[in-house]
């Protein structure tokens, strides 16, 4: 039976890993991005991946990650600039249209005239130009065509600050105080599982796609080894109050992240290792009723939990 629980749990929170792996793989993921980003369509996503990644693990280390992230965040300023003067001629054909233009109140807009913000606008002068339409609309929004006008604007001015804070403070190395290390590891497992529903939705039925964006080898769960502390369910399942046996009985750990298994004919079964730590199990079979119980697993022991399941 597919577990559809599976598709909303945060594989990347729940990811048990060695932190060094989670920093190569956070890493070869903005890499690739990166790479993908030809047409800017995942500027926000690579701004939104490097900031939690230099909040969690500091300094790219990676040196072709590095500077394919300082190739991509020079395209996100310059992609920025573009777009703020191809929206200020805009605003300026408005302007146009309703006469503001033959007014005193234009050069509120445009104190340098039009082409000064459409032609001459560069890395050295765009923020003050945000600055100023951002500070007019604000003050004359009705005119300026409304506050939808208004948050265009904000936003560039915005996007333009975090685009020009990671590429001018050594792509993804840590901006002043650390954040908790908890917190900084729950909104980077957040951003890079809400990273893999977008691209898992944009090339749906296309698996092979991940390993474009994703490198898997980094994200395979810790496999455990007969030293490391750890134990198993294992039981017997039978039918109601009789003492036979109940084969083919699905046994799901809710949040072991282990596979299901199935009661043997004999009506046993025991699951993979499972870490110290209390868990829920649900028995599972068509035409009975689903038990769901709770248990503890202690270090390197079996914890034994017959079942009585019951027709429905």
């Amino acid at each position: 039976m597919m577990n559809l629980i599976n598709f909303f749990e945060n594989l990347f929170l729940n990811l048990t890993v060695s932190f060094e792996n989670k920093r190569k793989g956070s890493e070869a993921h903005l890499g690739k991005l990166a790479a993908q980003n030809t047409h800017h369509q995942y500027d926000q996503m690579v701004l939104d991946t490097t900031a939690v990644h230099a909040a969690l693990f500091g300094e790219v280390l990676d040196i072709e990650t590095k500077l394919g992230l300082q190739k991509t965040q020079t395209q996100i300023t310059d992609n920025i600039i573009l777009k703020f003067t191809k929206r200020c001629s805009r605003l300026n054909a408005y302007f146009i249209s309703t006469e503001l233009i033959n007014t005193p109140l234009y050069s509120t807009f445009f104190p340098q005239g039009i082409m000064e913000y459409t032609d001459h606008t560069n890395k050295g002068n765009v923020e003050a130009h945000m600055g100023v339409l951002v500070s007019a609309i604000t003050n004359h929004t009705a005119e300026a065509g409304g506050i939808a006008v208004l948050n265009e604007f904000k936003a560039f001015q915005t996007d333009y600050e975090a685009a020009r804070v990671l590429q001018n403070q050594k792509i993804g190395e840590t901006k002043g105080a650390r954040i908790d290390r908890k917190d900084a590891e729950v909104a980077w497992a957040n951003q890079l599982f809400a990273n893999l529903l977008d691209l898992a939705k944009e090339f749906m039925n296309q698996p092979d796609k991940m390993s474009a964006f994703f490198s898997q080898e980094f994200f395979q769960r810790h496999r455990s080894s007969a030293s490391e502390h750890v134990g198993t369910l294992t039981g017997l399942v039978t039918r109601g109050h009789t003492v036979d046996p109940e084969p083919d009985v699905q046994v799901h750990v809710v949040d072991g992240n282990i596979n299901d298994v199935y009661t043997k004919e004999d009506g046993t079964y025991r699951t993979q290792h499972l870490k110290p730590g209390f868990y829920r199990v649900q028995f599972i079979k068509a035409g009975f009723i689903t038990c769901e119980i709770k248990f503890e697993i202690k270090n390197t022991e079996d914890t034994i939990c017959d079942v009585r399941l019951e027709m429905a």
